[in-house]
């Protein structure tokens, strides 16, 4: 997954500019948003038909906290999977979390991640994802941490599979670069409304 050095580069700087601009939000604005972002989550209908749920746990301070949607959804007996990353192989590993408690454990700089002694699940086995990310476009093109677990992930999940991110308007800057291991979204959730990509 080579990059061009000068697309490497601004999106660096559009990743700084970006995680500045979240970190400057007034916090009760950002919890409101917050809280607005997950409800959105819970009434799309891709995410309510959805079998298996492949949910991120917030792993930074920019980063929406997803453990309240997380917690809801196993309330309401969803199967639920979250991530954890191998350092070794630099992939994403999924596992089914049934109990927050018990089944996440503080990992590295106490970031919560799945015990690996949940169950292992398989890419294959998810319907609808959410995916973290920094930025996002109108075409639903999205800059991540750099690090390219999702760009690496998601090809290898079924073609029908919903993708979806949410995100602070702060998030959402048009165009963003993209590369040939770039993989666009279904769909981001922000404030101002739904962002669907072009078919």
């Amino acid at each position: 997954m080579k990059s061009d050095p000068a697309v490497k580069a601004f999106k660096k700087a559009l990743r700084m500019s970006t995680i500045q601009a979240i970190r400057d939000l007034d916090p009760d604005v950002r919890r409101a948003q917050e809280a607005l972002l997950l409800d959105q989550v819970a009434e799309l209908p891709e995410y309510r038909d959805a079998k298996t749920l492949l949910l991120y746990v917030k792993a930074f301070d920019e980063e929406i906290d997803t453990l309240p949607l997380i917690a809801k959804a196993l309330e309401a007996s969803r199967r639920v999977i979250c991530p954890r990353v191998d350092k070794v192989a630099h992939q994403l590993e999924l596992f089914e979390i049934e109990d927050l408690e018990r089944d996440l454990e503080p990992g590295v700089l106490g970031i919560p991640e799945p015990r690996r002694t949940c169950r292992v699940v398989a890419p294959g086995e998810v319907d609808w994802v959410l995916v973290p990310g920094v930025a996002f476009d109108l075409r639903c093109n999205r800059i991540g941490r750099g690090a390219g677990h999702y760009d690496r992930f998601l090809p290898g999940v079924r073609p029908k599979v919903e993708t979806w991110a949410i995100a602070f308007d702060c998030q959402i800057l048009d165009p963003i670069p993209v590369e040939s291991h770039d993989v666009p979204l279904r769909g981001v959730l922000t404030p101002a409304g739904r962002i669907a990509a072009r078919a």
